[in-house]
């Protein structure tokens, strides 16, 4: 159903079978539209081109197709791609991953800066109506929200759903079908597209990175960093995140204290066993 090609060290081209209905927020090829291929082209990670619909368009010429274009520092060698079929309902997702730049719940955005970016493609071999196709698009990133926050992206002490210059778009047939999400086998699927790739980006990723991701720019370079101490940080931020969101308003300050204090009692035991 995908056919991706790397035409260059900066530029992944995506080409479909078939032109497909599609629905996402690249600058280009973006909103409710129809796609033959998908470009992924990498940038500097401070773009500062004035006009990325027009760098976009330019793309799409260069290679004469009617695409949906992401930009992306990320390198688009390291591309993602996964497929999954069931039932003959088949999924195929193409990702690029950066996790700098958190897009965090409550967190006064600090502008215009670098580009991190989680850029996914997702195409589907059933038929969709726009509504379907809609759903589709909210089973997405309902799945890359619930995953990401699950991972432990976050910024002072509040949890990240994503980067602040993430994309996502979705393609599908035409068809009749109006549901997509989590609850049905399309959806389903989808959210373990999503998942199978976080799990491979992280695949290649060291506990130093993790601890960045997370918050805590700890390094891990001059020793071993041992399993449960990162477990313990991660729990560590869980706490440090139901406390600053207040989403459990019964539990007051002291009890939150109790927990991080104990945690921070098993983290020096930690510390003390791997010495």
């Amino acid at each position: 159903m995908l056919r991706p090609e790397l035409v260059d060290r900066d530029t992944l081209l995506v080409s479909l079978e078939t032109r497909m209905r599609s629905l996402g927020t690249t600058v280009y090829g973006g909103g409710l539209g129809w796609i033959d291929s998908v470009i992924f082209r990498r940038v500097e990670k401070c773009f500062s081109n004035p006009s990325p619909r027009e760098y976009a368009r330019s793309l799409a010429s260069r290679f004469g197709k009617n695409p949906a274009v992401f930009l992306t520092a990320a390198d688009v060698n390291e591309y993602i791609h996964v497929s999954l079929e069931r039932d003959e309902v088949r999924v195929e997702m193409i990702s690029t991953i950066g996790l700098t730049h958190p897009a965090c719940i409550g967190y006064e955005p600090a502008g215009p800066g670098e580009i991190g970016t989680i850029n996914i493609f997702l195409a589907t071999s059933i038929g969709l109506s726009e509504t379907g196709l809609t759903d589709l698009f909210r089973s997405v990133s309902e799945a890359k929200a619930g995953i990401i926050s699950t991972l432990g992206l976050s910024c002072k002490d509040l949890p990240a759903v994503g980067t602040v210059s993430d994309a996502t778009v979705v393609a599908s047939p035409t068809g009749s079908n109006d549901y997509a999400g989590l609850g049905t086998l399309v959806g389903s699927l989808a959210s373990r597209a999503v998942l199978e790739t976080v799990k491979r980006y992280m695949e290649k990723k060291t506990p130093a990175d993790y601890l960045r991701y997370i918050g805590l720019g700890i390094s891990t370079e001059h020793r071993k960093y041992d399993p449960t101490e990162l477990l313990i940080e991660r729990i560590t931020a869980l706490v440090k995140h139901l406390r600053g969101v207040r989403l459990l308003p019964w539990i007051g300050d002291e009890h939150f204290i109790k927990v991080l204090e104990s945690l921070g009692t098993l983290r020096k035991g930690c510390l003390h066993e791997t010495r």
